[in-house]
């Protein structure tokens, strides 16, 4: 496989990945502390001891939260809560 269809398909992944993040996260009742809380996560499992690039992955992670993290506040912002419970399927 060659770098250009790895990296495009890494492209397409995160894609989706950021957008499902963002449809999560507006569907709870508090959204920028969802998209915080899986971010938390997230850097959780960034082990310092088994990597020589923790900088740059905690970089990397905290970049792919951003737009959720943008979109969920905003929709915060509003005044408008997350989707009620009894209307998420």
């Amino acid at each position: 496989m060659e770098i250009d269809e790895i990296s495009a398909r890494l492209t397409v992944l995160e894609t989706v990945v950021r957008q499902l993040l963002t449809h999560m996260a507006i569907r709870d009742d508090d959204p920028p502390r969802w998209v915080q809380i899986r971010k938390t996560l997230a850097m959780s499992m960034i082990d310092p001891d088994r990597s020589e690039r923790v900088a740059q992955l905690h970089e990397a992670m905290a970049e792919f939260f951003d737009q959720a993290e943008l979109v969920a506040s905003g929709y915060r912002e509003g005044g408008r809560p997350g989707t009620p419970r009894s209307f998420v399927r």
